[in-house]
């Protein structure tokens, strides 16, 4: 990526199916859209797993993604560079006992369901939300500005009384929760000496998210452009991070109750009144 999410460009592969961890938290249960195809919205558990880990190293296979540095040999790829991140974050963040669900551990993203396939945004943004992670890590690479840049969305939080979450602004129940892991990752960048950016872009398919969800954008360290490749700055910024989710995991909090609207009550049709038996008539001097 050749400049900061502030351009509106961001590609998102988010995350493998995984099932429930054993030591999943339980909360009240919110209302969101698994597709966009979904006319209406589906109520899921609110439960939320918080040693699971969603890492995406975004692009891949055909999709390169930026070309960061000079034409030719003095160049990098951004799908080089986000998957050897990635990588190194699921070594440390598994060796402090976190269960990772990687976009991809290989060159190209494959669609489970249609072998040879890459993923759309739109699947990977559905498979991230079944993992119920305690975050969504989405990492790209740009030749320019300096350090790491990290994204929330700019979505507005909704309130628990909302009655449902559209799709396209399904983060919204996590803004809260979204900008607290930014900081905590933004202090431990800072701790370990890598310079950090904090703010905010609206872009797909980071809204339709339903997990704490932060857009990484690896910067270079120094005026080289690719110094973003340099595995031992890579590994600076991969020990902050894993530090930061280990106390995160300790005190992320379940997504807040989202209240899905109250079915309107059937109109109540009055029983008709039973009709009144007719009295006989009675004729003079006729018999009974």
């Amino acid at each position: 990526m050749t400049t900061p999410f502030t351009s509106g460009r961001l590609t998102l592969a988010c995350a493998l199916l995984l099932a429930a961890s054993a030591r999943a938290q339980t909360a009240d249960p919110v209302v969101v859209a698994h597709t966009p195809e979904d006319a209406a919205t589906t109520l899921l558990p609110g439960v939320m797993n918080r040693t699971t880990i969603v890492l995406d190293a975004s692009h891949g296979g055909t999709d390169s993604g930026a070309l960061i540095g000079e034409a030719g040999s003095n160049s990098v790829q951004e799908k080089n560079v986000t998957l050897a991140l990635a990588l190194k974050l699921q070594t440390l963040l598994t060796a402090r006992g976190f269960t990772v669900v990687m976009t991809r551990t290989g060159d190209a993203a494959i669609k489970p369901s249609s072998p040879g396939a890459g993923m759309t945004l739109d699947d990977r943004a559905g498979i991230a939300n079944h993992a119920r992670a305690a975050a969504c890590l989405l990492i790209h690479a740009a030749a320019s500005g300096h350090g790491v840049h990290l994204y929330t969305s700019e979505l507005d939080g909704v309130s628990a009384e909302a009655p449902l979450l559209q799709w396209s602004t399904a983060q919204a129940a996590w803004i809260s929760s979204s900008a607290q892991l930014e900081k905590q990752l933004g202090d431990s960048l800072q701790l370990a000496g890598v310079p950090r950016t904090l703010s905010r872009a609206s872009v797909r398919p980071v809204d339709s998210l339903t997990c704490p969800a932060i857009a990484i954008e690896l910067a270079p360290e120094s005026e080289s452009a690719l110094s973003v490749s340099d595995s031992g700055y890579q590994q600076r910024v991969a020990q902050g991070i894993a530090s930061a989710l280990e106390q995160w995991s300790k005190q992320v909090q379940p997504p807040p109750r989202v209240a899905p609207a109250p079915k309107p009550k059937p109109a109540s049709i009055p029983t008709p009144a039973p009709a009144a038996t007719p009295h006989p008539i009675q004729i003079p001097g006729a018999q009974p």
